[in-house]
């Protein structure tokens, strides 16, 4: 459960920060991407279901990967998953919403201006991490779940 919380502090943290920036045009994506995603599976849909699906999938991604690795994990380990997740959306998930491989079919800035969100991710992640499980609660990730 407490993965589950840091995921879903993250997925808000994120937001909080992201949310303004898209809004005064400071990312260089034509539109978050959860919502295009949405769109694409639903057709054109209000922004809070592409906040929902924001919200559902970095709570999953964030808290299945402190179920992997352990409680807290070092700030290694999470910008290593950050960049993993950056190439992740770079090579399948914008071409899945039209956006073409690293979003080249869009602007050939899109690829950069998801660095941003990526890197705020894992700050917010390792700080949630930090926050819901205090230090003498970290171990390896084969005892997390019990």
């Amino acid at each position: 459960m407490k993965a589950v919380l840091a995921g879903l502090i993250t997925a808000l943290g994120t937001a909080l920060v992201i949310m303004p920036l898209f809004a005064f045009d400071l990312i260089t994506m034509p539109e978050p991407p959860s919502q295009a995603f949405a769109e694409t599976l639903l057709g054109p849909v209000h922004p809070y279901v592409g906040f929902l699906f924001h919200v559902g999938y970095v709570t999953v991604v964030a808290g299945g990967f402190l179920i992997a690795v352990g409680r807290r994990p070092s700030i290694l380990k999470i910008a290593a998953w950050s960049i993993g997740l950056w190439t992740f959306a770079m090579i399948s998930f914008f071409p899945i919403i039209g956006w073409g491989v690293a979003g080249a079919t869009v602007r050939s800035s899109v690829a950069l201006g998801a660095i941003g969100p990526h890197v705020t991710f894992g700050a917010i992640l390792w700080a949630a991490s930090r926050l819901v499980f205090r230090a003498h609660e970290a171990t390896p990730s084969h005892n997390v779940v019990a």
